[in-house]
């Protein structure tokens, strides 16, 4: 869903996450109102411990304005590993306050997270992630008052088309996107794509020549280059 600036994911989009589990959170909250916190959740809910660690990890719990260090540790000590029990108690069962200590917070292990279980960051972009700071000497759009330059870009990779040229050799035509979210094509030749072939997906730092067809400008590859990611320090 999409409102105004901001984008909801359904729950449908999370690795892992069992369908029955993302209707019944839906029709619990339409029924019985939004959840007051961690506790309220598991009581009206009553997930498997596998579950809610896949909702905290995906950060569907940041409602609740705590860490998911401190999610994750509180939700081993509030859910019975063993099958829950069906029945809602008539009353809510008092709780005691863990009281944990501030943890250190990065943004990466977010990313790492929504990663594996969404498919891409949401945290940050691909490009935060990457282990250097430099975006390029130019954006998409600055791509047209720039023909005939060779120039450098930084992109995300998004689909590479393949096709054989008249003399059976192999070239490709590339869609990236650029820092500010803006799509742009590459073009590469057999003897470009030979020495600086695609290594999977990533963001990727690419020079090349500007030229326009049509009106609409792209990249003839020059050289290729991979770029790396910080890694994840929880591993």
């Amino acid at each position: 869903s999409i409102y105004g600036t901001d984008i909801y994911l359904g729950f449908i989009h999370i690795q892992g996450l069992e369908n029955k589990l993302g209707s019944l959170i839906e029709e619990n909250r339409k029924t019985d109102g939004d959840f007051a916190d961690l506790n309220d959740f598991i009581t009206r809910i009553q997930p498997g411990l596998t579950q809610l660690i896949i909702l905290i990890r995906a950060g569907a719990l940041r409602f609740t304005g705590k860490q998911k260090a401190i999610l994750l540790w509180e939700a081993h000590m509030l859910v019975n590993k063993s099958k829950p029990d069906l029945i809602r108690p008539l009353f809510t069962q008092p709780v005691r306050n863990f009281c944990l200590p501030r943890l250190e917070k990065d943004i990466l292990d977010d990313a790492y997270d929504e990663i594996e279980l969404l498919g891409f960051p949401v945290s940050c972009t691909w490009f935060d992630m990457l282990e250097t700071s430099y975006r390029g000497d130019l954006t998409a759009r600055e791509l047209t008052r720039n023909k005939g330059k060779s120039v450098r870009m930084i992109g995300h990779l998004v689909c590479i088309k393949y096709i054989k040229t008249i003399k059976k050799e192999l070239m490709s035509f590339g869609c990236f996107i650029d820092p500010g979210g803006n799509y742009f094509d590459t073009t590469h030749f057999p003897q470009s794509l030979k020495q600086y072939a695609f290594k999977g997906a990533g963001s990727y730092l690419i020079r090349g020549k500007v030229v326009e067809e049509f009106g609409y400008p792209s990249l003839e590859v020059e050289k290729m280059l991979k770029l790396p990611v910080r890694p994840d320090k929880r591993y």
